[in-house]
This record gives structure tokens, C-alpha cells and sequence, in this order.
């Protein structure tokens, strides 16, 4: 209802009344009442909404949610609760303005790239396996998830096969493999080839167009990017000792690759060496199948020999002492010539005996084989060695005119059989590839059609017997072979529901799976799920900001409809304003606060505790700057030391960038981090704009290969493009620096201030010094409630016969509590607590236990006082609980600071002032050359080619200057263009130049 203002005059005259209303109307001046409201509104944004608190560095949606998360039991320790039913408690309970901007608040504090020091932990409903599904491992393994797990724990690392957004094949680290949920939805996708993938329904899998699909929208008959792998053989290579090795199928180049070579990109990629130490990928453990980059190294050809040589020798010497003693055994044993007889003949019956079973027979014989192949896999250089022996007993064998002729026949019945030749299956895969080029399906008409064509005057497989002989009949497996994808046969949703796992996989994200497919499960950048998918619970920083918060060291006040009661401010054991910093637009005013290191905070408020008037200049020795959580480098000592001594001004922040070079050798920007608040996307799409309006020349190729855990940007230059210079443009045109704009506004007592770094600190320092002084009082107040009733019984005990006689001489337990009262001046929390003691007590350790427990509970009291009194004792208690915290959460800047001010590079500083030469035709064409391009011929040359022009086109000028020279241009109209030499593109000699109406 409307009431009367206290500057408006009494009239004297009776308000109206409208007729049938229990009240009255005031009149009101409309400017004086839209001023209030507006003051009111403005008032309850900046103290309800907008601005955080001082003390504990919270907004009151943020102390709602972690107050209410305290409430449902949600700490660190706990099990994750649906985000629904936390924003719902919150939202019904403290919090009426909507579900979500409680849900987005909840997820910010659960970022690592907003929170320096994330107050909630978040678990997000994405795809997922069980644990039973296998990864498909560099090192030729594959293991489940529930095996990575456990090889993580036990300190290996292991790698995988991904899939590049160019569509190439490469190698990646596994990263923490981890059980992600409990008791989810699952389903099962069945492959062509008979594999059974069991994942959660939106799992997503990676196509042969290089798209992804969540699990439950696959179709059947979807062809899925897959993973071919094969032994390589002479085919591949002319270099007999390459048989033997890995090789993987790129879907790009259509090629076999060898997998150590992947390994060995990868390897030079993170730079754990470079090309030049040598040409020769050698295993560390001489087994060609583990192929993780860990055991690939490059050498010298002759250092690899060398390696091989040693290894051949010290293989029987690595322990004189262990050989001499099993040379000296097997001498003693061997030289009893009944030991040999015995062992001779035990081993003769026992040979004959197994070699009258046909099927032991045919097993040595597959055994052996086996056996020696593997062994002249990984012992190269006894191939040789073999092939000589072989030879030469075959030549001697040949000699004998009776192994000649069994030989022939042997050599003509194989050829018929065509079990050992891989000639017919080369022609019925040919033959196959044909049927599905030209759009057919596969059948022994379509078959029979394309063998006429391709092998019209050979010989070549039927359809009946390559079917049979090279796929066992199965038609299917011809099409995942030849057609080089897996398609989806079917897909089955299940009823029951099991704990699912998931791994990272850093860059691309996407990793093979044993079935031989590949498979993403999330992709950086994306928006947070709905509440109903997602989990949270408290992380172990935002406890310390409840801590005793149960012993009334913070004022409660009712809720927004007065049913509960919610506290003002938290305990808040660490500055969090500072350590996570704020943001918020208010009425009229913002805050905007860094977020810094919690080591240096800490260290900042315990010399402050100690020397009450430093001054920020002084805290600043332990403050170096922001510590952003995206990292970065902050410039200008004293643009920060003004930021923090006045709670205003700017910083320049710029990301983390490096010039390098690719596998190809051209110049590449690799961007690992961003200024704070800075949108990756945006940055991506802003240099995308930059060079389709032509304002960015010189960029090739511009990939986001960022991953949830690492940021990484990649920028392909052109050749020749000066990588420095593109970097600069980039600094000064786009969000790779940016300026971050102090404002260190916060509520205190309620009213906001601009407040310096000693200002927080000192607010906080205060508040801590409040909550430790109630938290005291509340701990001596319940010390001294026990230690009065601890007396009681001890009292009561040491007359306990004459307590007992008068309780037993009551008629009942109110008249008992009475005479106790009288009797033993007893007080009335006393006489009931020995009305109900147990007569237990009444047992002689019992009694020692009270008498110990009150003797205790009064040094307590005493210490207690003692701290109340003592304003340098609860000082103490401040600095030790601070640096207990930075023991237990501290951690290294992630921010570089740069005492001194950015240094703007200018194009001149780039370029070398160069002799250069200039070319202009007659037609306009013109161009800059270098003059090492011009040489003067000598005796007997043939002469080169000079400059290539169009028809009735000719030089008509040729002038040489430095690189930095400026130049000028001079059209029929008065007109003069300046440009620097540099600028005019560069061409080789025979090359035209670039028009100059275009230039």
C-alpha cells in the first residue's frame, strides 16, 4: 500500500477514500515515487544479486548453492547428486528467481576455465563403455577399460590409434581411464563383422565421412571410420628385413602405413627428438610390435648396427658368475656317462611315442613353424645367416635325381591347389572391387560379369572356390574387406543398466576401439548438458568455506518467505574474493576482480597479520599479479602495482603463442592459451573473418585442435610468411591480447567499495578474526555446559550411597529430582543428569573416565579464555589455519608475469634491411626479387631464363634498394602512393609479379 512521504505537507484536507476499501489513498508525485523505486531496485541488485560479499567472495545465488549442497549432505567425500534436485532445493528453499540462473551459476563454479579454484565438482551424463569393452593399443594389446585403469595405477602409460580432423591416422596418449557412472542405460551396436559394442545411448561414433553420431540415432547399414590393420610382407616394401611389421590403413592417403612411423611422427611432434638423429625408427626392446612412441628412438644406421651386434654378444655375457655356474653344471652333469645313456634313452621313447600320433604330428609341425617364424622376426640378422645354410643344402639336394623329380611333383600338386599362393586371392579381391565400384551388389552373377572384363584372356578364381577358399563362404566378410569400412548390422536397446567408463584421449579426442572402429565421446567447446544429465556435489576447496559454519560463527537470517533460516555470509577460511575473484554488473556500478594464486594470497595475509601497517606496495612482494586459470602472460609491473594500490586500472594480458615448424617444415603458430574470458570460438572465427576479408595475408590453414584438458590452436603459414610478423597482427587485431580492466568493488558492512589489496585483505582478516572469536565462545559455552554436569557426577559419585538412598526414598522421578536438588544442591541440569546416568558409571574405569574427562574439559575452558583474551592469540589462530590451507590447496602460478611493458615490434623489426631488387613492366606487373637471383655467367654457360611476360609486354624499370626503403608512386592524376619495399611481394626471377592494380 502507498505511503505518505515524510518531505510531503499535511493539506489538512481528509485523504480520499474510494467507496467499499478498508483504507485510503495518499496522493503521491509521480517523479518522487519512480525515484525511490528506482533506488530500491537499484539497492537490492547491487546488495542481492550483483555484487559479492567481501568476507567470503560470494554473490548470494553462489552462497545459496553451496549452503544448500552443505544441507544435502554433498561434500567432497560424497556421492554425486542429479544437479536437478540441487538447483530444485535451492531454487525452493533460499533462491526464488529461477532455475536457470541457479543452474548457470553452478556450472561456472564448476569450471576450471572461470574458477581458478572450482568450488563444485561436476560430472556430465556422456557417452561411455562398459568396463569390459577393449581399446585397441599401439603396443599391440588391447585392453579393457577396467585393465587401463589398473595399468595407470600402477604407472604405465599407454597409447592409442586416432583419427585427425584431416582424416589421417595417428597415435595419442590414453589419458585417465576412469569409471565415469554408476548403473547406467546401456545398449548394444552390432557390427558386419559380428563385433558387439555395449556403450551408454549417447555415445558417439565416429563415420567414414568423418561425422559423428550418437549410439541410439545409428541406422543400420551405417558405415563406420574404420581401423585396418595387417602384418607387412615383401609386397610392401623391397627391404626383406621391413616384413613382419605393423602397418595400419589411412582412410586420407589410401595407403598401408607403417605404425612405427606414426609412433615416430608422434615422437618428433612433442619434441622428445628430432629428425636429424638419424633416419633409422629403431624398437627400444627389439620387439617390432610394440609400436607406443615410448619405444621408438631414432639412430644412426650404423649406431643401430652396432646396437645389434652388442646385444648378440651380451646376451651370453650379461653375468659371468650366472654363466660359469650353469657351464659348470651342465659339465658335471654331462660327464657321468650314465646320466647320458639314461637321458638319451628316456628322451628317444618318449619322441617315438608322441610322434606316432598324427595329431601331435601335425601340431610340432605347426609349432615349430611358428616358432621359427617369430624367432627370424625378431632376429633379423639370423635371416641371412638361414637363407645361406638353406641354400646351400638345397643345391646339394638338387643334385640327387630322385628329391629332383619328388620336388617337381610337390611344386605341380601346390600349384593346383592354390593353398600357398596369394596370386588368386589378389584377382578375386580385384574381381570384388569391380562388382562394388560399378554400384552392384555382390553375387556369383555380378562376379562372373566383372571377371570376363577384368581378366578376359587370363585364368582367375571362380566365384564358388575364392568365396570358399579366402572367406569361408562368408559374403560378408568380402564386403568389410574389400569395401575398407564397418557397417552398423543392427542396434539393441537393453533393460538392464551397469557402471560405464571412459577415457581422454587429448587433441582429437576420438580413439580405436578393439572391435575396429573408432569412437568419440565429448567434444570441447560444447554447452553444459541439461541439469537433469549432469551431477555435482562440493569440491574440497568450497568446504573450507562452510567450515564451522554449525557453531554459530556467522548471523542467520530468514529466507525470502521467513520458513528456514539462511546464513548472511560464510565462514570462508581463505579469501576466496581474491582467490577466484568476481564479476558483476550492478546499477550503476561492476566489479571486476582477478582471480589469483592461492600460495601467494596466503603468504600476502600472513605478513600482513604480522605487520598490520604494510602497505600494498609491501604485499605486493609476495603478490606477484593475477593467476588466471586459463594461464596466459600479464605484462607492466607498475600497471599492476597501480591496480592494486588504487582498485583500478588495466593490465595487458596476451595468450601463449610459439612460431614452429611442422613435419613439413613450413611455419606454423601453435596457441596454447588464451587471455582470461576470452571465447575460443570467437578467436577462432575472428582470424577466419580476418583472412576471408583480406586483411590477414600469409595464412594457410587454421585448425582447432584443442581437447577438454590441453587448449591448442594451430595456424598453417604460407612458405616464406614471417611468422612473427602474422603473430603481432594477431596481438593487435584480434582477442590474443586483451586489456583486463581492474575494479575491485565489493560489499562491505553492505554498502559497495572500491577497495585495494590491502583493503580485502584486511576485511578478510577481520572477518576471520570474528568467526574464530564466536567459534571460541561456542566451543566454551558447550565446554563449560559439559564441565557442569561432568561435576554432577562427579559430586554424585563421591556420595553415591546417600544419592542413591534418596532417589530410592522418592515417590517418583519429579519428587527424586527435587530432593536432589535440596538435598545435594544440585542444579536442575545436574539432578537430571544423574536421574539419568546408567549404573555403569557407578563401575570404578567408569568413574576414572568422568574424573579424566572433566579434568580435560577445564584445561579446554581454560585455553579458550585464554584465547578470547588474547587478540595476538587469535591472530596466530588466522596465520595457521591460512597456511594449513596453502599446504593442502596450494599449487604453482599458471599466469606469467613480465615485469616490464609489452614491446610492440614494428614490421622493420622483423624483416631484414636487405639489398632487394624491383621489376615493373609496361603492363603494371611488378614484383620484388632478391639479387642472389641474378649471377653473372661465366665462360661456356647456357644461360637462364629471365623474366616471363605477356605478349608486347617489357621492363621498364629496374631499380635496387634496401628492404626498409620506402617507395613511392607517382600516377598521371598527381597522385603519390608510399609503400616500403618490403611490402611489394616477392617473386623469383623468371616469375611475372603480381599487378599493381591489385598490389
Amino acid at each position: 500500500m502507498p505511503h505518505q512521504n515524510k518531505n510531503e505537507k499535511d493539506t489538512g484536507k481528509d485523504p480520499v477514500s474510494p467507496k467499499g476499501a478498508g483504507g485510503h489513498l495518499i496522493p503521491r508525485d509521480i517523479s518522487t515515487e519512480m525515484r525511490e523505486s528506482y533506488l530500491d531496485y537499484a539497492m537490492s541488485v547491487i546488495t542481492s544479486r550483483a555484487l559479492p560479499d567481501v568476507r567470503d567472495g560470494l554473490k548470494p545465488v553462489h552462497r545459496r548453492i553451496l549452503y544448500t549442497m552443505s544441507q544435502m549432505g554433498l561434500t567432497a567425500g560424497a556421492k554425486f547428486r542429479k544437479s536437478a534436485a540441487v538447483v530444485g532445493d535451492a531454487m525452493g528453499k533460499y533462491h526464488p528467481h529461477g532455475d536457470m540462473s541457479i543452474y548457470d551459476a553452478m556450472v561456472k563454479m564448476a569450471q576450471d576455465f572461470s574458477y581458478r579454484y572450482p568450488l563444485v565438482l561436476g560430472q556430465g551424463n556422456f557417452g561411455c563403455f562398459t568396463k569390459d569393452t577393449k581399446v585397441r593399443l599401439t603396443d599391440g594389446r588391447s585392453l579393457s577399460f577396467e585393465s587401463l585403469i589398473q595399468e595407470e595405477k600402477e604407472g604405465k602409460k599407454n597409447y592409442t590409434f586416432t583419427v585427425t580432423p584431416e582424416g589421417e591416422i595417428a597415435i595419442a596418449p590414453i589419458e585417465r581411464p576412469r569409471l565415469t557412472r554408476k548403473n547406467a542405460a546401456i545398449m548394444k551396436v552390432i557390427l558386419d563383422n559380428g563385433e558387439e559394442i555395449r556403450c551408454t545411448l549417447n555415445h558417439k561414433f565416429l563415420l567414414k565421412d568423418g561425422s559423428y553420431v550418437e549410439s541410439r540415432d545409428l541406422k543400420q547399414g551405417v558405415s563406420l571410420m574404420p581401423l585396418y590393420r595387417r602384418v607387412s610382407d615383401k609386397r610392401d616394401t623391397s627391404i626383406k628385413e621391413m616384413t613382419g611389421y605393423e602397418m595400419v590403413f589411412s582412410p586420407l592417403q589410401e595407403k598401408w602405413i607403417f605404425t612405427h612411423h606414426l609412433a615416430d611422427e608422434y615422437n618428433i611432434r612433442t619434441g622428445t627428438y628430432v629428425r636429424a638423429d638419424g633416419r633409422v625408427r629403431h624398437h627400444r626392446d627389439f620387439n617390432k610390435r610394440n609400436n607406443n612412441p615410448e619405444n621408438i628412438k631414432r639412430m644412426q644406421w650404423l649406431d643401430h648396427w652396432r646396437l645389434h651386434a652388442r646385444l648378440a654378444s651380451t646376451r651370453h655375457a650379461t653375468d659371468p658368475l650366472y654363466v660359469k655356474k650353469l657351464a659348470d653344471g651342465r659339465r658335471a652333469f654331462w660327464n657321468v656317462e650314465k646320466n647320458r645313456q639314461r637321458y638319451a634313452l628316456r628322451i628317444s621313447q618318449k619322441n617315438k611315442g608322441n610322434w606316432q600320433d598324427a595329431s601331435y604330428r601335425e601340431k610340432m609341425r605347426h609349432t615349430l613353424s611358428e616358432v621359427n617364424k617369430a624367432y627370424i622376426q625378431e632376429h633379423p640378422e639370423r635371416r641371412r645367416e638361414y637363407s645361406d645354410r638353406a641354400t646351400k643344402t638345397l643345391k646339394r639336394l638338387w643334385q640327387n635325381a630322385e628329391y629332383k623329380k619328388l620336388m617337381h611333383e610337390k611344386i605341380i600338386k601346390g600349384n593346383k591347389n592354390h593353398t600357398t599362393n596369394r596370386t588368386g586371392k589378389v584377382k578375386f579381391d580385384k574381381i570384388c572391387n569391380l562388382v562394388f565400384k560399378n554400384g552392384n551388389e555382390l553375387s556369383s552373377i555380378t562376379y562372373e560379369e566383372a571377371r570376363v572384363r577384368l581378366y578376359p584372356n587370363k585364368a582367375a578364381t571362380n566365384w564358388k572356390t575364392g568365396l570358399s577358399k579366402y572367406y569361408n563362404g562368408n559374403t560378408e566378410r568380402v564386403v568389410a574387406e574389400i569395401q575398407g569400412n564397418h557397417k552398423v548390422k543392427r542396434i539393441l536397446f537393453l533393460r538392464e543398466k551397469e557402471d560405464v567408463y571412459d577415457v581422454t584421449i587429448p587433441i582429437m579426442h576420438n580413439f580405436a576401439l578393439d572391435a575396429g572402429v573408432f569412437v568419440h565421446n565429448s567434444v570441447d567447446g560444447d554447452p553444459q548438458a541439461a541439469m537433469r544429465y549432469t551431477e555435482a556435489k562440493m569440491s574440497r576447496l568450497s568446504s573450507e568455506l562452510l567450515r564451522d559454519i554449525e557453531k554459530e560463527t556467522v548471523d542467520m537470517r530468514p529466507n525470502y518467505d521467513g520458513t528456514r533460516m539462511e546464513p548472511s555470509v560464510l565462514p570462508a577460511a581463505l579469501p576466496n574474493v581474491l582467490l577466484n575473484g568476481a564479476l558483476g554488473i550492478a546499477v550503476g556500478m561492476a566489479t571486476n576482480i582477478p582471480p589469483h594464486n592461492l600460495r601467494e594470497i596466503v603468504g600476502a595475509a600472513v605478513h600482513l597479520i604480522d605487520h598490520t601497517a604494510a602497505t600494498t606496495e609491501d604485499l605486493l612482494a609476495f603478490v606477484q599479479g593475477p593467476d588466471f586459470p586459463t594461464g596466459g602472460v600479464v605484462y607492466n609491473a607498475r600497471d599492476i602495482a597501480q591496480a592494486y594500490a588504487s582498485g583500478r586500472g588495466g593490465v595487458v594480458c596476451r595468450g601463449e603463442a610459439e612460431i614452429v615448424e611442422d613435419k613439413h617444415g613450413n611455419p606454423q603458430i601453435i596457441v596454447t592459451s588464451l587471455p582470461y574470458r576470452v571465447n575460443k570460438a570467437e578467436f577462432v572465427a575472428r582470424i577466419a573473418d580476418l583472412v576471408h576479408e583480406k586483411k590477414l595475408e600469409g595464412i594457410k590453414a587454421l585448425r582447432d585442435e584443442s581437447s577438454r584438458g590441453e587448449m591448442r590452436v594451430a595456424i598453417d603459414l604460407k612458405p616464406g610468411v614471417h611468422g612473427q610478423k602474422v603473430l603481432n597482427y594477431l596481438y593487435k587485431h584480434s582477442d590474443l591480447e586483451t586489456t583486463f580492466h581492474y575494479n575491485m568493488l565489493a560489499l562491505v558492512g553492505g554498502v559497495p567499495q572500491t577497495l585495494s589489496l590491502k583493503g580485502i585483505l584486511s576485511e578478510f582478516i577481520a572477518h576471520r578474526e570474528e568467526v574464530i572469536k564466536r567459534r571460541t565462545t561456542f566451543d566454551l559455552r558447550r565446554a563449560e555446559e559439559r564441565e557442569h554436569i561432568l561435576s554432577g557426577l562427579k559430586k554424585a559419585l563421591d556420595d553415591i550411597d546417600a544419592v542413591i538412598s534418596t532417589i530410592k526414598k522418592s515417590k517418583d522421578a519429579a519428587t527424586a529430582h527435587k530432593n536432589l536438588r535440596e538435598k545435594f544442591t544440585f542444579t536442575d541440569i545436574q539432578a537430571t543428569a544423574i536421574l539419568e546416568m546408567r549404573l555403569q558409571k557407578l563401575a570404578g574405569l567408569e568413574r576414572q573416565a568422568i574424573e579424566d574427562e572433566l579434568k580435560e574439559k577445564r584445561a579446554l575452558i581454560k585455553d579458550l579464555k585464554e584465547l578470547l583474551a588474547s587478540a595476538q592469540k587469535i591472530y596466530g589462530v588466522v596465520k595457521a589455519e591460512l597456511k594449513e590451507s596453502a599446504e593442502k590447496y596450494g599449487d604453482e602460478r599458471k599466469t606469467k608475469v613480465i615485469k616490464s611493458g609489452v614491446k610492440a615490434l614494428s614490421d622493420e623489426d622483423l624483416i631484414p634491411d636487405e639489398e632487394s631488387i624491383l621489376v615493373l613492366t609496361q603492363g603494371g606487373y611488378i614484383k620484388r626479387t632478391n639479387p642472389s637471383e641474378y649471377r653473372r655467367q661465366k665462360r661456356g654457360g647456357v644461360g637462364v631464363m629471365d623474366l616471363h611476360t605477356k605478349e608486347e609486354d617489357f621492363v621498364t624499370l629496374f631499380l635496387t634498394a634496401s628492404a626498409h626503403a620506402n617507395v613511392l608512386f607517382f600516377t598521371n592524376k598527381g597522385r603519390a602512393y608510399q609503400t616500403r619495399m618490403y611490402e611489394i611481394p616477392e617473386g623469383r626471377r623468371a616469375t611475372r609479379g603480381k599487378s599493381i592494380m591489385n598490389f
